[in-house]
């Protein structure tokens, strides 16, 4: 009996055809080469040699996903992201610091390139070497909140010359680096601050705080983990007008 080797590739499997639409259109969207009207059904469908059926799959599925807004007799379009995480808004903390009358500083604790941590390497899709970058803030002298940021090197290699004691990181990496973060996932656990945390607030070890884990994606790609450790007393002293996002 002659045993068959199998085929170079043949345990790779094939892409569904309406999954490469969507990949095509979230791939024009997260490189600005779409940033209004998108193709119609019918272009889509003769672009990749499929039904208008399967085009409208995949149209359906990103307009449910939030990527895409559809207006019948003018075609779908671009949505306007915006940004929300759960319960807490995602903000410049410099806003924050606005609508609490208070004054903004940051100093940058640590900031540079690394071999990427066991438990952040699977958070971000197993990267060989990430960006790190350890910021606390403070208002009115009092360190308040302290960021640990892991980054893909290859999402913004540059932001380490960037004044990070002035800039939003968030903010670079839409603006500068032209990457939109489209959704977040993140975990938020009361606890108290270990004795070398405690440290760099200035506060006995065991201090009330919240403890953020966020991971951040461009689509479905993660670009950055996050762990932040806000003071108890005022994480959640916010003043804001909320508002519903209106459907067209």
């Amino acid at each position: 009996m002659t045993n068959k080797q199998p085929q170079k590739g043949s345990d790779k499997p094939l892409l569904p055809k309406y999954k490469k639409i969507k990949a095509y259109i979230l791939e024009g969207i997260a490189s600005h080469s779409f940033t209004d009207a998108l193709p119609s059904e019918n272009q889509l469908a003769d672009f990749f040699s499929v039904s208008r059926m399967t085009a409208r799959k995949a149209m359906d599925e990103l307009q449910k996903e939030g990527h895409i807004t559809r207006i019948n007799g003018k075609g779908s379009f671009v949505k306007t992201q915006k940004h929300y995480s759960g319960f807490f808004r995602v903000r410049p903390f410099k806003q924050w610091a606005k609508d609490l009358d208070v004054n903004l500083s940051t100093k940058v604790l640590k900031a540079g390139v690394i071999e990427t941590p066991t438990e952040v390497a699977g958070v971000l899709g197993f990267p060989e070497q990430v960006i790190l970058v350890c910021r606390l803030n403070y208002f009115d002298n009092l360190p308040v909140r302290y960021a640990v940021r892991y980054l893909r090197t290859e999402i913004a290699a540059g932001i380490l010359m960037d004044d990070l004691t002035k800039e939003s990181v968030n903010e670079l990496i839409a603006n500068k680096y032209r990457i939109d973060i489209t959704r977040i996932s993140q975990d938020l656990n009361a606890i108290r601050l270990p004795k070398k945390i405690a440290a760099i607030f200035r506060v006995s070890p065991g201090y009330p705080a919240f403890h953020f884990k966020r991971t951040e994606f461009s689509n479905d790609r993660p670009v950055s983990y996050v762990e932040y450790f806000m003071r108890g007393e005022i994480a959640f002293r916010d003043t804001f007008s909320p508002k519903l996002e209106r459907s067209l």
